[in-house]
């Protein structure tokens, strides 16, 4: 009796699990799918701090063409530029599957920038950003207490004070401004944008004025990073 009593609960749980064994299989699987339904995938398809040098998938250009690359030291590291009424593009391919990118860089401002200050021609210190050749963000900076600046907002709309929401302002120019210990100011820029494609141009430019004034004013650009991210 004492066998059977021992057998018996033992028998019956085997055969509910042998008659549950569909049940269980699809509910387990049902718990899977609701742990990765929701699931980010991102992948990083372009980084670049410029200490080795590194200007592949980077073409940089001026007011007359194409230039030879474009990299020197400031604050004890590599940065891409200086650039004045310059710019560079950035050239992505075989990007993974993907339905969002994002970009992110710091941007530095060297020597005197004049944000919205007005001009005989009507165009400010300009700083613009592409994708795909198309114009996704115009704005303006200044390190000049006498002119607002549009940053973060589009110009013109923005009238902001000169340097906010820089990250760093204390750094010194890099040419006119360069015995100044506020003469450059470290902006970080950061942008979320629909794209699906498997080539991305990224193209950085600027219209500061007036026309070739390097060493008044000029910008670089330092740890870009181009991620990829799959929504589901």
């Amino acid at each position: 009796r004492e066998l059977h009593d021992e057998v018996l609960p033992n028998l019956y749980f085997k055969n509910v699990l042998k008659n549950n064994f569909s049940l269980i299989v699809v509910l387990l699987s049902f718990l899977c799918q609701s742990c990765t339904k929701n699931l980010t995938l991102s992948n990083v398809v372009y980084q670049n701090d410029f200490n080795r040098s590194s200007t592949k998938n980077i073409v940089t250009f001026d007011y007359y063409g194409a230039t030879k690359d474009k990299i020197f030291y400031f604050n004890g590291s590599k940065v891409l530029g200086p650039f004045n009424n310059a710019g560079a593009d950035f050239n992505i391919s075989d990007i993974p599957e993907h339905n969002v990118l994002e970009l992110s860089f710091d941007l530095y401002t060297h020597d005197n920038w004049e944000g919205n200050k007005p001009t005989q021609n009507g165009i400010p210190d300009l700083f613009v950003v592409k994708y795909d050749g198309n114009p996704r963000f115009l704005t303006t900076f200044s390190s000049n207490n006498q002119y607002k600046q549009s940053f973060p907002e589009w110009f013109p709309q923005g009238s902001n004070p000169a340097l906010g929401n820089s990250i760093r302002n204390d750094l010194p120019g890099r040419c006119a401004w360069r015995d100044r210990k506020n003469g450059t100011a470290i902006y970080k820029i950061v942008q979320q944008f629909a794209h699906t494609n498997k080539t991305f141009q990224l193209t950085l430019s600027d219209a500061l004025q007036p026309f070739n004034s390097e060493c008044e004013k000029s910008w670089s650009i330092d740890n870009i990073k181009i991620t990829a991210f799959k929504y589901y």
